[in-house]
Order: C-alpha cells, then sequence, then structure tokens
C-alpha cells in the first residue's frame, strides 16, 4: 500500500525492489508528506507486505539522533562539543581522554572500531552495556592521531551516548524519548525492548553472496546503543522530518551547525558534518546517512535547501542498495510532479 499526497495513482509500481524482499518509504517537503509506503514482503513467513508503520531496524541513522541530543546538550549550557571526552565520562584509556567530542561526531578521532566485518553478526544479539564495549576496545591501539582523517567509527558514538547519560542524569533511551520522540509523534521508534506495543515488524534477511539467510540475528539494544540501536518505520521518519522542517524540536543553530562540513586539522574539509554525511550536490547541501544491521538496511536524505527529505527502508542487508533506491524514490517524485 502506497500513499501520495496529491492522489498520484500506484506510486509504489514506480519503485523497485532492487533485490530487496521489501521496503518502505517517505518523503516530505514544504511542510507536508508527499508519500509513505511499502510494497514486497515483511518476511518469509509474516504474510504481509510492509507498509509505511512497518518497523525496520535502522541501525546506523541512530547517530544522527545522538547528535541531536548532544547538540541540544550544549545549546542548554551541559556540555562543549569541543571539550575533550574525560570532562564528562571517566576511567577510560589514557589515550582516549584528550580526544574530543566534535571529533566524535565527525568521525575523525583515531578511535579503534570494536564493531567489524569479523565480529558484526556475533554481536549483533548482545545487549551489551556502554562499559562493556569500552573494555572490548580498551587495548586496541589509536588508528591515526586526532583530526588527521575522516574514518566512520562506531565507538565514538557509543562515548558520545555515555557523556549524554553523564551531563544529563538520565538515560540516553530516555532523553531521546522525551525530547525528540514523543514531541514528534514517533510513536513506534525506539530500541527493540521498548516496541512491545508494536505488531508489524519486518523480519531481517542477510544476503551471503549467493543466497539470503532469512534468519539472521535480531539487534539487542545494547550491541550498538547510541551508535546504532533504534527501530523505526517510514512513518515516524515522515513525522521526524516534519518535525525538523517546522524547527519546533531542534533549534535552527543546532541544525546548521550539524549540517556544517567539519575539517580536519590542516583545514580540510572532513567530508562529514557532525553526525551527518554533508555533501554538495548540484550547489545543494545535502545532509544524510544510512543503516544496516545483520538484516536491515536504510538510507535518509535530507535536500537541507528546499527542505525535501526521504526515507527507505529495507529488511535486507549485503544485497539491495537503499542509497540507489533513495535516487529512485527521488527520480519517481519527480515524474509524478510531486516535487518539482
Amino acid at each position: 500500500m502506497s500513499l501520495a499526497a496529491d492522489g498520484a495513482p500506484d506510486f509504489a509500481s514506480r519503485l523497485s525492489l532492487a533485490g530487496t524482499p521489501g521496503m518502505a518509504w517517505g518523503a516530505v517537503s514544504g511542510g507536508r508528506v508527499l508519500t509513505a509506503g511499502g510494497k514486497g514482503t515483511a518476511g518469509v513467513a509474516d504474510g504481509f507486505a510492509p507498509d509505511a508503520d512497518t518497523v525496520f531496524e535502522v541501525g546506523s541513522l541512530t547517530k544522527t539522533f545522538t547528535a541531536s541530543l548532544i547538540f541540544q546538550l550544549e545549546e542548554e549550557g551541559k556540555l562543549r562539543i569541543d571539550a575533550p571526552v574525560d570532562t564528562y565520562v571517566k576511567h577510560l584509556p589514557d589515550r582516549w581522554r584528550n580526544l574530543t567530542l566534535s571529533q566524535f561526531l565527525s568521525h575523525t578521532s583515531g578511535l579503534p572500531e570494536y564493531l567489524d566485518q569479523t565480529n558484526f553478526r556475533r554481536l549483533m544479539p548482545l545487549d551489551l552495556t556502554p562499559r562493556d564495549i569500552v573494555a572490548m576496545a580498551a587495548n586496541l591501539p589509536l588508528r591515526f592521531g586526532a583530526g588527521v582523517r575522516h574514518e566512520y567509527n562506531n565507538l565514538g558514538f557509543i562515548l558520545l551516548g555515555m557523556t549524554a547519560e553523564a551531563v544529563s542524569g538520565k538515560p540516553y533511551w530516555d532523553e531521546l524519548q522525551r525530547r525528540f520522540f514523543t514531541p514528534a509523534g514517533m510513536a513506534s521508534t525506539g530500541p527493540r525492548n521498548r516496541l512491545s506495543h508494536a505488531t508489524r515488524y519486518a523480519s531481517g534477511h542477510f544476503w551471503d553472496g549467493n543466497r539470503y539467510d532469512d534468519d539472521p540475528p535480531r539487534s539487542a539494544p545494547g550491541s550498538t546503543w547510541s551508535a546504532g540501536g533504534l527501530l523505526s518505520t517510514a512513518a515516524d521518519m515522515n513525522r521526524w522530518s516534519l518535525a525538523l522542517d517546522s524547527g519546533r524540536i531542534l533549534s535552527m543553530d543546532v541544525r546548521r551547525r550539524m549540517w556544517t562540513q567539519a575539517r580536519l586539522a590542516n583545514g580540510a574539509p572532513a567530508g562529514w558534518g557532525y553526525g551527518w554525511q554533508i555533501e554538495t550536490i548540484e550547489g545543494r547541501t545535502i545532509a544524510s546517512h544510512g543503516g544496516g544491521t545483520a538484516g536491515f538496511s536504510c538510507w535518509y536524505r535530507r535536500d537541507v535547501s528546499r527542505p525535501l527529505s526521504t526515507i527507505v527502508l529495507t529488511n535486507q542487508n549485503g544485497r539491495a542498495d537503499p542509497k540507489t533506491m533513495t535516487d529512485a524514490l527521488l527520480k519517481a517524485l519527480a515524474t509524478t510532479r510531486l516535487v518539482k
């Protein structure tokens, strides 16, 4: 089922599954929902097609919410993003202590990585604590000197979640719920253990290069925590886009700063903002972020200038590319004249 705000017929037929068992999508522009829907199958034995209210794991898209929380806490005077992490989180390895929150946000810290292709599927179902994750990486060497280059990193966002808890005095998930999800009306967004009311879950599929594993491990809330522990729906991501458009949750200053290119130590652009990938495409600023777990992948894209926001959620990882599928969604929006 799909919805197009102007009644464009059969919008779903314009979108290809591109090899994924199922998908859901949404788009918002100018303060209104343009489209929301889904197609394919939610899972091998589920017997229903996904729609805009079907819950998917969104993995590292969680990082954009963690960044939003950190910037909001700075706006309230509770932290400084250019401060060393040791200012707020104690008992860390000595070589991490002078790394800054801004370096974590822009993936320029040089921290080691605790999650990689060798342990990805093993760690995903484990409900780790943040301190468990710190211990896993504590004896690993730094990858490079702080600010030398950009290299995507999950551990830095675990430390950002720990920082948020330290300065707010409240659990990370509670803060996201209070500050973002409840005000935006995102009733089906949160870690898996807080969505007991949800009834329409997609089932994940992991492509091994030849076929899909139809029963990959589910992502536990603690395995990636503030770096990747969220689940959400296309409808909820549309609601988040509407909230960003209106400025009623995140101030203009917070959005501007997150969506500004970070700089390396030598002054060169890092290729990322703070919690978001930042690109200039045809003269327009594009802020985006993807997410992947053992059975899901997604891509959220925001044209800051228009604004125009899109979300593509898939119940697979390793075969279909949700970023490429986003290009098809944008083309469909243009050909149906939902956007110009």
